[in-house]
């Protein structure tokens, strides 16, 4: 299988508040809507936060339909971070536009990163990770 792009698709309920949220918490400045969907670029991925109607529409084909985390977490968007200090100021940010911070980043002794967690407004979880060098 050789695969050229990847895409992840995330359901949202309102757009709006998603679009500030990814705008203003976490910096994508050049996010915006367009056709029912915010989309994302990062490293090697493309994330596409789509109304539920407009993710329905694909998941539906497959006899599914969408599904919010809720308490739970289907999946984690994990990413690694540039610097400690950005890790923390977006958790910083995060619940000043609707999304959560379960608690404050700690270095996991077991990986020797400094780790955060966040969900967005729709409960999407995300990981920060800084990765630490060895003393």
């Amino acid at each position: 299988m050789k695969i050229r792009t990847t895409v992840v698709c995330l359901p949202i309920r309102n757009i709006e508040k998603t679009l500030l949220f990814y705008k203003d918490a976490l910096g994508f400045s050049d996010a915006n809507i367009d056709e029912g969907m915010i989309v994302l670029e990062l490293p090697n991925l493309s994330l596409f936060l789509m109304e539920k109607d407009a993710f329905e529409a694909y998941t539906q084909k497959a006899g599914r339909e969408a599904q919010f985390p809720g308490n739970n977490a289907g999946i984690v968007i994990s990413c690694a971070m540039e610097a400690q200090e950005e890790v923390a100021a977006v958790l910083e940010n995060v619940p000043k536009y609707g999304g959560t911070v379960p608690g404050k980043a700690t270095v996991d002794v077991a990986s020797g990163g400094y780790i955060g967690y966040f969900s967005d407004p729709d409960g999407h979880l995300w990981e920060l990770v800084y990765p630490m060098s060895p003393q």
